[in-house]
């Protein structure tokens, strides 16, 4: 149903998101001219920076319209909107789940890069930025029932977080000064965790998961209480 209207059905739910990693790898690939200073192929490492922040973008934006884009069934008493939701949770993680499998094992295949170190380590900080999407995307569309506009405030905010989650550098390689500024950013914990889980060697002391887990705690809990609070206006 997500992609009922285009030809490609789900299968450009796929080809998008891997075109655009593809292609921007390639760009700054050849502007930095080879590898990251924590030694790893910059192909590589930037990749991991945007299929962890994806993960945490695109889920939180999907849930954030699941109020407006499944009222029909809410007409139908078994069917509650936070079905909807997790309905959506559900597939955006599948699906960038896949992408990831898709993007990393292309480059392991053909650009002879390493493969990942520890999966578990690299699971944990990918299922909490697939939380902290869910408690965002749900709090968002709990908020647009009262200021539409806050769904525009989101893409605004998201514009320039891409380039300052740790992308496209390490945490440990920026000035203490801005080092500090930006360790209050979660997402910079969840991009940095996935890169310690996957390389053997990366460094970064200064992730914190737990406050990742914060910021999951109360973001869900602002979400779940909101949607509660405020179900009579989702049906």
């Amino acid at each position: 149903m997500r992609h009922g209207r285009s030809k490609a059905g789900y299968t450009w739910a796929i080809v998008e998101p891997v075109l655009q990693i593809t292609i921007l790898t390639i760009l700054f690939r050849e502007f930095r001219g080879g590898s990251d200073g924590s030694g790893a192929e910059f192909a590589l490492f930037f990749a991991t920076g945007v299929l962890s922040f994806n993960m945490f973008r695109n889920t939180a934006a999907y849930i954030m319209n699941a109020f407006e884009a499944n009222r029909a069934l809410f007409n139908y008493p078994m069917v509650k909107p936070i079905d909807a939701v997790l309905a959506r949770l559900v597939l955006d993680l599948a699906t960038n789940i896949l992408v990831m499998a898709i993007v990393l094992g292309f480059q392991i295949t053909f650009m002879d890069v390493p493969p990942p170190e520890h999966v578990p380590l690299m699971a944990l900080p990918l299922a909490l930025l697939a939380l902290m999407a869910l408690g965002a995307g749900l709090s968002l569309a709990v908020i647009k029932r009262f200021l539409p506009s806050a769904q525009n405030l989101y893409h605004i905010i998201m514009g320039p977080a891409f380039f300052v989650s740790c992308i496209f550098f390490s945490l440990s390689s920026i000035p203490t000064q801005y080092r500090m500024i930006l360790w209050w950013n979660p997402l910079v914990h969840g991009v940095e965790g996935f890169r310690v889980g996957y390389f053997a060697d990366y460094s970064a002391p200064d992730i914190n998961l737990l406050y990742l887990f914060t910021w999951v705690c109360c973001l869900n809990f602002f979400g779940f209480v909101g949607e509660w609070l405020t179900r009579f206006k989702t049906t």
